[in-house]
């Protein structure tokens, strides 16, 4: 079961200062109260006026964002391994055991991403017919129109049934947080599936062409996750970079290879195994890097999958239906554009000429 993380001591104490002052000094105003309580109510109070002063108040409260106060999403960067809350959940997904089950992390705000993903290959047989399951997973919205956000956040999920929210704040900076908070939803709610995948938004996926590559008696159902993996990359040692890697965290001058975050793929026993390996792993904000150092951990290489160019990051500068056809993976640009390769590629017809 996931849980609030715990606050740092100022924290703490802050959160008792405001259950005293709305207790109203019950020290001077009830009887019978000890000289003992009243003293120490006294000296807590005047404690947490001096760190409210020093240190302001607390970073990130679910009950502020209840009262509709305003949250920052640059003040809510936090370490991962923490335990979080699913405010929205849907673990009934995985009760018929499907054999893939894909996650979609998106910003709250992304409405036209997600709807152009479930009227495209998130709307394939396949899934209709709950062998794969299209999940979509987000934090929370921030900035002044954050309980609005929401709202349009639960509508939607009455309406499609699809959406994981956690209790972090959703920014840039908190990409790993996702993706491990990710990881923790497929170990807790489907072991029972057989492979998972991390697609972005800006993916155009190919549903059908993925599970061929998985049925395959040449893919491992254990210690497995494939996608473009990354290798020889330098490990960045300037503080101001976002990519910044102390040396305490990883000493080596070159990573470990990674497979590119865009789109990976695993099989379900990978998510348990990272998280244990994260636990002794320090966060950095390059979530893919990230999954790398935790692989080096576990000894388990990301591998190429049989056919390396069927995941595509830079696509072509000109379209050609069969070449797109073919693909696992493509990097889109638009939700329309998405919406309108995906029309094209399925449209009647075959997509590939016998003369090319």
């Amino acid at each position: 079961m996931m849980s609030r993380q715990k606050l740092p001591f100022y924290e703490e104490i802050s959160h008792l200062y405001l259950i005293l002052i709305n207790q109203k000094w019950w020290c001077f105003k009830l009887r019978p109260v000890s000289n003992f309580q009243c003293a120490f109510t006294v000296v807590m109070a005047t404690i947490t006026l001096f760190l409210y002063v020093i240190y302001g108040t607390p970073k990130c409260d679910m009950q502020e964002f209840k009262k509709g106060k305003h949250l920052d999403p640059e003040a809510y960067e936090v370490a991962y391994p923490y335990q979080y809350n699913f405010l929205l959940d849907q673990p009934e997904k995985c009760q018929h055991k499907p054999f893939l089950v894909i996650i979609v992390p998106v910003a709250p705000n992304d409405i036209m991403e997600r709807q152009s993903i479930r009227t495209t290959w998130g709307n394939e047989k396949l899934v209709r017919e709950n062998h794969v399951v299209i999940l979509f997973l987000m934090g929370l919205p921030s900035g002044e129109n954050a309980e609005i956000q929401q709202v349009r956040i639960n509508q939607e999920n009455v309406r499609h049934g699809d959406l994981l929210q956690s209790d972090f704040i959703d920014s840039g900076k908190n990409i790993t947080i996702k993706t491990m908070v990710m990881l923790e939803w497929l170990r807790d709610r489907c072991p029972q599936a057989y492979y998972a995948a991390k697609v972005d938004t800006d993916i155009l996926f190919n549903v059908r062409s993925v599970i061929s590559m998985l049925l395959s008696p040449l893919t491992p159902q254990k210690n497995y996750i494939t996608g473009q993996v990354q290798s020889s990359d330098s490990t960045i040692r300037n503080p101001s970079s976002r990519f910044y890697i102390p040396a305490e965290v990883y000493p080596k001058s070159v990573i470990p290879p990674y497979p590119l975050g865009k789109c990976y793929i695993m099989s379900m026993d990978m998510p348990a195994k990272i998280l244990k390996a994260s636990m002794e792993i320090k966060p950095i904000i390059k979530d893919d890097v990230y999954i790398g150092l935790c692989l080096e951990r576990l000894r388990i290489a990301p591998v190429n999958p049989p056919n390396p160019s069927q995941f595509v990051f830079t696509p072509p500068r000109l379209y050609d239906r069969c070449y797109y056809s073919e693909l696992i993976a493509v990097i889109i640009y638009t939700p329309a554009q998405l919406v309108n390769l995906w029309t094209d590629i399925h449209k009647p017809g075959a997509a590939c000429s016998p003369f090319n």
